[in-house]
């Protein structure tokens, strides 16, 4: 068990939700844009204020591809390009805007009085694999989700627009 489902586990429970496994889309199907049109300029200025001008760069051409379908309640996650079969491998890194009221548990300090690192509305993990923005998280965003949801609705993982 890796080190990232074992703290999954001690967050959430032991207990697994068996799913079918979706087929995976290589194709994009839209302009991220298209569903959160104020999302980008926000993430164009917490990268640029992180020194991530490359990444930076490429907010504006990002499409979706995917979305997760993990069935949490304040999960908004999009893939920007094709969903990994495994992990990301070596290259991956994320960066993290954590949402400003969030509490250091340890210190009970406010994350927006303690961080000299961009903050966010809403907690935001980018995971990057080199200059790529490759799935952006977005937590506790109920009308993001709602507009995932409603561009990406669960369908029939058979259907003719993925492929494997």
């Amino acid at each position: 068990m890796s080190e990232e489902e074992k703290l999954l586990r001690q967050l959430f429970g032991d207990e697994v939700v068996e799913r079918p496994e979706r087929a995976r889309n290589l194709d994009p199907l839209f302009p991220l844009s298209q569903i959160w049109p104020d999302f980008g300029q926000r993430l164009k200025n917490m990268l640029t204020q992180a020194g991530e001008n490359k990444l930076a760069a490429t907010v504006n051409d990002l499409e979706v591809f995917d979305r997760c379908r993990c069935g949490s309640d304040d999960c908004a996650t999009v893939y920007t390009k094709p969903r990994p079969l495994g992990s990301y491998g070596d290259a991956h890194r994320n960066i993290v805007f954590w949402n400003a009221d969030m509490v250091n548990l340890e210190t009970g300090e406010r994350i927006g009085d303690i961080s000299d690192y961009p903050t966010a509305e809403f907690t935001t993990i980018l995971d990057v694999v080199g200059d790529a923005i490759m799935c952006i998280e977005i937590l506790s965003d109920l009308e993001g989700r709602r507009r995932l949801i409603e561009a990406l609705p669960d369908s029939d993982p058979s259907d003719e627009q993925f492929s494997v």
